[in-house]
């Protein structure tokens, strides 16, 4: 049975279709002139998390204070569903009499049961900052960041040479990891654009649009136009990664004239 230790003061609420869990309040508050000014996850980009392996992300935290910043104290970071994770010790550089920059790491990994599937989308980080002076900050809902499950896309289906305007039937196979059992499975209801490259160009161009069905199989239907290469992209959504096919080559020939 899943078990998580509830730290933070929360509220279910149902959001797009899914429940996230948000404080019922406002969270932070600040003793004195403590203040955060920036907090930056992972680079700023979505954290991507497959079935196995454990990934470490780094945290920074850039405070003030009319003192000086002593510490920030992480609780950790927590997400939907009662997802928490614990941050490592934060190490603080003074980057003025006034300001300093506190990093840190946090690492996930599924194998150890870190994360669940509905633990996926939107993070927070729970923090307090501590000043030379004895003023602190506490915030549980700073620095939002994206938790997903990575996704893969196959493609199949393009014949290697083809003649002008022949149909051709191009299929994928879209999945995402499951936490729930550490493996890749199909990925039902998820959007993908079948795309085409001409030959000698860069600009890829959505011919098709599918949706998965409970296999995470994707379908589309086109003719043959010309000398290229075909890939699929899926765009995911706010529990799941995108994803990218290898490109699939295809050599068309001019129907002969009469």
């Amino acid at each position: 049975m899943r078990k998580r230790i509830a730290v933070l003061c929360v509220a279910t609420v149902l959001a797009a279709g899914a429940v996230l869990l948000v404080p019922t309040v406002t969270t932070d508050t600040s003793q004195g002139d403590t203040r955060v000014l920036g907090i930056t996850v992972n680079g700023g980009r979505t954290l991507l998390v497959g079935p196995t392996d454990p990934v470490t992300f780094p945290l920074e935290v850039t405070a003030e204070d009319d003192s000086g910043i002593r510490s920030v104290s992480p609780i950790g970071v927590w997400g939907p569903s009662y997802g928490v994770l614990k941050a490592s010790p934060m190490e603080c550089t003074p980057a003025s009499h006034t300001v300093s920059v506190c990093r840190g790491t946090v690492t996930v990994d599924p194998a150890k049961k870190d994360v669940y599937n509905d633990e996926a989308g939107t993070w927070f980080v729970d923090l307090k900052v501590n000043a030379n002076d004895g003023d602190r900050f506490v915030g549980q809902t700073a620095g939002g960041f994206s938790l997903k499950r990575a996704a893969r896309i196959s493609g199949y289906g393009v014949p290697p040479h083809a003649d002008q305007g022949q149909e051709l039937t191009v299929k994928g196979w879209l999945n995402r990891s499951f936490w729930s059992d550490n493996k890749y499975h199909g990925y039902e209801g998820g959007p993908a654009y079948l795309q085409f490259r001409a030959h000698g160009s860069s600009r890829w161009t959505t011919v098709a649009t599918a949706v998965s069905d409970p296999a995470g199989t994707v379908t589309a239907r086109v003719r043959a136009s010309g000398t290229g290469e075909f890939q699929w992209y899926s765009p995911g959504d706010k529990w799941t990664g995108s994803a990218i096919s290898p490109p699939l080559a295809v050599t068309v020939a001019a129907k002969p004239g009469p």
